[in-house]
């Protein structure tokens, strides 16, 4: 019997045609090669057990780079400690929020460094562990549509922070941020989120060493205080972080349309 090739193709057309119907679609106004991430945007950092009357006017910027634009790539980093975590004061006795504890590297431990101490904070399960709403909303309605979107957990191991989206604070494990930008292809990230001084920096500066081009939303970060925001800030410049506020940059990298 001879196969109609028509009716092979044409079935093939119909097919093709329905698993693109959840394909991400294409955009001409896509920020090419350019990652959008967002750092520590949750719940403990804004109004929960790190409550910070500074971090909420960072959302309508953040919600601005979700809405009104279109990326090849979004990130969005978690804290994701477990209970008795070593930045946790209740894990250190007679410990206090704000002070620090010397600990040891985990692969040389002769060689210690300064841990600071927190309230208890992102721990899986918890509300105060999850994406802001509005943040999460947003990723949930790109996932598959207009993003890829990619989340990253950090801090899982009890005996060392992780700052930064990229590695511990040890460098003794990285995430997978690293490959999983090399596979998008993208040479720049967009840096927004929670803390400018601690989470965020350590995330721009790994992003310097490991070769991107990173530019820091200035107005879509925030740290406890003016002072720590701009210190931080000037330390990143240092680096060769780009520091730009949203609408320079949208300014200076308007898409096509």
């Amino acid at each position: 019997m001879g196969v109609n090739f028509l009716s092979v193709a044409a079935t093939a057309t119909l097919l093709l045609d329905a698993s693109l119907v959840h394909a991400v679609p294409y955009s001409p106004s896509l920020h090419k090669g350019t990652a959008l991430v967002l750092i520590d945007i949750q719940n403990d950092f804004i109004n929960g057990s790190l409550n910070n009357p500074r971090a909420p006017a960072i959302l309508p910027k953040v919600y601005k780079l979700l809405d009104d634009h279109d990326w090849p790539f979004i990130v969005a980093s978690q804290d994701w400690h477990p209970k008795g975590h070593v930045s946790f004061a209740s894990a250190h006795p007679k410990s206090q929020p704000g002070g620090s504890v010397q600990i040891p590297f985990v692969e040389t431990p002769l060689k210690t460094e300064n841990q600071s101490l927190y309230a208890d904070h992102c721990v899986p399960g918890t509300w105060g562990a999850q994406l802001e709403n509005g943040v999460q909303s947003r990723l949930w309605d790109l996932e598959g549509y207009r993003a890829p979107v990619h989340y990253i957990k950090k801090a899982q191991d009890h005996s060392v922070d992780s700052y930064s989206a990229f590695a511990d604070n040890q460098y003794h494990r990285f995430t997978t941020l690293n490959s999983e930008l090399s596979l998008h292809s993208i040479s720049t990230i967009v840096i927004t989120g929670l803390i400018t001084s601690a989470c965020v920096r350590g995330t721009s500066i790994d992003g310097i060493k490991l070769g991107y081009e990173v530019i820091l939303i200035e107005d879509a970060t925030e740290s406890f205080s003016a002072e720590d925001k701009a210190s931080a800030i000037a330390e990143l410049e240092g680096w060769g972080v780009q520091v730009q506020n949203l609408t320079d940059w949208e300014g200076e990298h308007s898409t096509d349309n």
